[in-house]
């Protein structure tokens, strides 16, 4: 794997912890709690959970990602596994961003614009070093 190819992987492997870390704390940076109703703790429970869920499994799939490209860089299998459900992600969010763009405030619209490019960027982050892998098993 040439040295580009590693550093491309590494950015957006390093791109995916933090965006599964901050997923994390969207709940409260959102104050999603003042917009629960009581009568419906099963859904409360379960739009945090599965943020919650979401978010750990993005963030451990990163990290899994992240210490085969430091301590195992020979298991390249391994890495073109983890690194290909990782660019579907970046995939399926950019393309679900733009079928089903977030609902923002007026002032806000930039960070729709903001939030489609990260996923864009991060896919082609991934699918640049996939394809040249890909290319070298032929």
């Amino acid at each position: 794997m040439t040295k580009a190819n590693i550093l491309l992987l590494r950015l957006g492997t390093l791109q995916t912890v933090l965006m599964g870390l901050y997923h994390f704390f969207i709940p409260f940076q959102f104050n999603w709690g003042n917009y629960l109703e009581q009568k419906s703790a099963t859904i409360n429970w379960s739009l945090y959970s599965l943020n919650n869920y979401f978010s750990f499994n993005l963030l451990i799939l990163a990290l899994f990602l992240g210490y085969y490209l430091v301590r195992k860089k020979q298991n390249i299998e391994v890495i073109q596994v983890l690194a290909s459900i990782i660019l579907l992600f970046w995939i399926f969010s950019t393309v679900y961003q733009l079928i089903e763009p977030m609902p923002l405030p007026e002032h806000l619209n930039w960070i729709g614009f903001v939030l489609l490019g990260v996923a864009f960027l991060n896919g082609l982050i991934f699918f640049i070093p996939l394809m040249s892998l890909l290319k070298k098993k032929e």
